[in-house]
């Protein structure tokens, strides 16, 4: 299997709302897409979403590292061998993690494709649904409120809700939700490492009767044993997410038992490769995964819930990025019906690419 040609093309989309997380506000997104062909005329998508805190590049970055060393270090070169040919590119830009990942998800939809197997399939999962989160960004309670009544208007049975800003505040959005969307709706909370420790455990345990499913990352990532402590002052789950980019991040949170989950994303990891290594670790470990994602192209969705499908260890999905986006150049790849991503069984990821408006 020989890659005779690859097409890099970066786009900046906006999304159809913009929206708010601890610390930072999203209007759009840098996608950087990668082509991959093969000398049978077979074709492998990929997209990088970089946000440089969690990936280590941007988007200037991404896009440079995957035309000037990523594809030049495989282009022209036989990739029968997958985890090689990922290799290959690894060493060629080690830190440009989103843009590893499209050349990883690339290559992976390639060999399903060849083989006429979906992705899953080859990965050896045997799920096709899997039932996502929907984000509410950090607003007015009420309007959150309105947003997650939309949400469940729409058939989503679990909602992912940011806070980190404000503890006091969040507390109140959290009730007011949670009046909102009534008891059967699941409700996990993102504080996106906004609170210190002492104020992580008083939100964890403000919200006690409120059900809340999990609370991602409360504190900084680098603060283990408030990890820790914000885990022995509630009965969710903590899941650590910018704690956790790749494998080697694991060790000292199992060490310190500072969790009982983390948040795999792709374009924080490196691919799909990288994304499985996390899933065994896990799984030694007893620890559970929420698989999770950027604001992303349907493509690198697609390819995140195949890899979920197929997780030893997945017992959240958050895979959403594509509803936030104004335009994008895939479709296919996966329905999503009730707030479940149904994968079907097309070759490899089983997407379509449109062109580019």
């Amino acid at each position: 299997m020989k890659i005779e040609g690859a097409v890099v093309t970066p786009r900046r989309i906006a999304l159809t709302v913009p929206y708010r997380i601890a610390g930072r506000t999203f209007d759009s997104a840098g996608i950087v897409f990668v082509a991959l062909h093969d000398e049978k005329g077979f074709t492998g998508h990929g997209a990088a979403s970089p946000v440089e805190p969690l990936t280590g590049d941007d988007f200037e970055t991404a896009t440079r590292a995957l035309r000037e060393a990523i594809i030049p270090a495989i282009e022209g070169t036989d990739v029968t061998d997958l985890p090689a040919a990922v290799a290959r590119g690894v060493a060629a830009s080690p830190k440009t993690r989103s843009a590893l990942a499209a050349l990883d998800m690339a290559l992976h939809d390639l060999h399903a494709r060849r083989r006429g197997v979906s992705l899953v399939e080859m990965l050896g999962g045997a799920r096709r649904r899997l039932v996502t989160s929907v984000t509410v960004g950090i607003d007015a309670p009420e309007a959150m409120a309105q947003a997650a009544r939309r949400h469940v208007a729409r058939g989503f049975k679990a909602i992912k809700v940011k806070i980190g800003e404000d503890a006091a505040m969040d507390q109140v959005r959290l009730r007011t939700i949670r009046k909102a969307v009534g008891p059967g709706i699941r409700i996990r909370v993102d504080a996106n490492q906004g609170y210190t420790a002492a104020d992580a455990v008083g939100v964890a345990r403000g919200l006690a009767s409120l059900s809340i499913e999990l609370f991602e990352q409360p504190v900084a990532a680098g603060d283990t044993d408030g990890l820790r402590s914000v885990g022995l002052a509630t009965l969710a789950p903590v899941v650590a997410d910018e704690s956790v980019k790749v494998a080697a991040d694991l060790t000292p949170l199992i060490a310190a038992g500072a969790a009982r989950g983390a948040n795999i994303k792709l374009m924080k990891c490196g691919g799909i490769l990288e994304a499985r290594r996390i899933d065994r670790e896990l799984a030694v470990a007893r620890w559970t995964s929420l698989v999770g994602c950027m604001d992303e192209s349907r493509v690198s969705i697609a390819a995140a819930a195949h890899f979920a499908a197929a997780s030893a260890t997945a017992e959240w999905i958050d895979l959403d990025g594509h509803l936030d986006l104004a335009a994008d150049p895939f479709s296919g790849g996966f329905e999503m019906i009730d707030g479940e991503i149904v994968l079907g069984d097309a070759p490899g990821l089983g997407v379509r690419f449109d062109g580019f408006a």
